[in-house]
């Protein structure tokens, strides 16, 4: 094999590794990112594409079985690509989530694109000259191993479908004024508020909608705010089913997303600060209550 062709791989791989190791590091994140492209029900794939891509990078990195795994990462980059284009185009979503919640990597629609075209061409050179050789030695083995079950156990970690709750200690407490939530929502001092940032499409969303319907209703929050990734046919729908009597804001994909990429996301607010902020499928009021109020 030419030093070209090595080169080509290792720089392949190596952008495998840090994409999947980066997309490990909250894998609810990237499946929240699925949801968002309109594949809701492929979300619990999110572990096992993280999987593959750390698998195939190593394979690049350490020059094994490059015949095939050079065709399979160029379909995989490919497939990657379609879907990112899709998104962009009928939901309006320009983050690819190539690499996690490390936001300078995941930058301009634009260069995605070139960047993945970039990286196609080096694994189809990679694929047109090189043969597949599986052999590996012992350390590269062990190494293998050790690496996929650490990215298995990342990625394990942080995904979750569950409420995930942080209540602020006096120390970190946010103030409103100045947040990125203060650009969506307009309170008052004296009243207390569950902002709710959600999608018409997420399973985990929908999963919350009557608990939050609760919280106004119990006295738990004065007010209810829903935030939500704008989709009037979905709307319509979704209006159809929970009938919500709380205020609903709808955003562009581009404008939600500096909000956050976790859907859903809830925020207690009281005295215009943060007092809390819970990821993941809501829980009832009197829980939160318990948790939080306490």
């Amino acid at each position: 094999m030419n030093k070209r062709i090595e080169i080509y791989s290792l720089i392949a791989g190596t952008v495998f590794l840090i994409s999947g190791i980066a997309k490990a590091l909250s894998a609810s994140s990237f499946a929240s990112l699925i949801a968002q492209y309109g594949f809701e029900s492929l979300q619990f794939l999110a572990p096992l594409i993280v999987l593959a891509e750390v698998a195939l990078g190593l394979f690049l990195v350490f020059q094994i079985g490059l015949k095939h795994t050079a065709l399979i990462s160029t379909l995989l980059v490919a497939g990657f690509t379609l879907v990112f284009a899709y998104g962009l185009i009928f939901n309006g979503i320009e983050d690819c989530g190539c690499f996690g919640k490390i936001t300078v990597l995941n930058t301009s629609p634009v260069f995605t694109f070139i960047r993945n075209a970039v990286l196609i061409y080096l694994l189809l050179a990679v694929w047109r000259k090189s043969e597949s050789n599986w052999q590996m030695s012992q350390w590269t083995t062990c190494l293998f191993v050790v690496v996929m079950v650490v990215v298995a156990f990342m990625s394990g970690y942080t995904y979750h479908i569950g409420s995930k709750m942080r209540k602020a200690s006096k120390y970190t407490v946010k103030a409103l004024n100045g947040n990125v939530l203060d650009e969506f929502i307009t309170t008052s001092k004296d009243s207390t508020y569950l902002v709710f940032a959600f999608t018409y499409s997420c399973p985990h969303c929908l999963n919350s909608i009557e608990n939050l319907k609760q919280y106004e209703a119990s006295g738990t929050v004065d007010r209810v705010i829903g935030i939500a990734l704008e989709d009037s046919v979905k709307e319509q729908k979704f209006r159809a089913i929970f009938n919500p009597e709380f205020t609903i804001k709808n955003y562009p994909a581009k404008t939600l997303l500096r909000l956050t990429d976790s859907f859903p996301m809830a925020y207690y607010i009281r005295n215009d600060s943060i007092i809390a902020e819970l990821s993941g499928e809501l829980p009832c009021s009197y829980v939160f209550e318990k948790t939080i109020l306490k």
